[in-house]
């Protein structure tokens, strides 16, 4: 039985033509996937998923994207990526339920991406470096303000920043390099700044050149 369930799985592998990248994003708010929504293109040599939930706990998201992954049959051993997204909202109430998220997420091949104080940071690291620590998710909206005047969430402003990526990533680690040598533990929200959202971002540019 054990043999057939094996040759089950590698006959499923063997059909498959491209891996799959699957996003999972916390609650109603749309800016994230709406960025990564723009990563969308026909000739991908990779299928880009999105697991459709509306929970804002980050372990109830793990285990959302659990359900969603045996449902379609994503893994890690069919060379998929899965990452969680989320904000920790530098709320201190959040970090225990951060940290038991990345431990469930772990045991189950998802990569957890995490921004301090929030998504909008990855944008603002787009046109300079920046250490500053934020306060709270408004006081970073109206610093990225400064840079997009009309900036509002759930708005696309991809085309605004596409031609920058390089620059936020060369940007977010360097920030990650600076924390990470002060001691601080990127998953803690007393990391701040911080966004890993650079590693899915330059995962999905080299895929796209084919490199790997």
């Amino acid at each position: 039985m054990a043999r057939r369930i094996e040759q089950i799985q590698r006959n499923r592998k063997s059909k498959r033509t491209k891996e799959n990248i699957l996003f999972e994003f916390e609650g109603k708010n749309k800016t994230e996937e709406i960025y990564f929504r723009n990563f969308q293109k026909r000739d991908n040599p990779y299928n880009l998923k999105f697991a459709y939930g509306n929970d804002t706990d980050p372990v109830n998201m793990v285990k959302s994207l659990i359900c969603y992954m045996k449902k379609e049959d994503i893994n890690i051993e069919n060379d998929d990526k899965i990452y969680c997204i989320f904000d920790t909202d530098i709320d201190i109430n959040k970090q225990k339920r951060i940290d038991e998220a990345i431990k469930l997420a772990l045991e189950n091949g998802i990569e957890i991406i995490i921004s301090t104080p929030c998504f909008e940071l990855w944008y603002r690291l787009h046109y300079s470096y920046t250490s500053k620590v934020y306060f709270s998710n408004k006081e970073l909206i109206n610093d990225l303000k400064s840079y997009i005047p009309n900036y509002e969430k759930n708005m696309n402003i991809y085309n605004v920043i596409e031609d920058k990526t390089n620059i936020a990533i060369e940007n977010s680690k360097k920030l990650e390099r600076e924390q990470l040598r002060g001691g601080r533990e990127v998953s803690s929200i007393n990391c701040n700044p911080y966004t890993s959202v650079y590693k899915p971002v330059e995962y999905i540019i080299n895929r796209s050149k084919n490199i790997k």
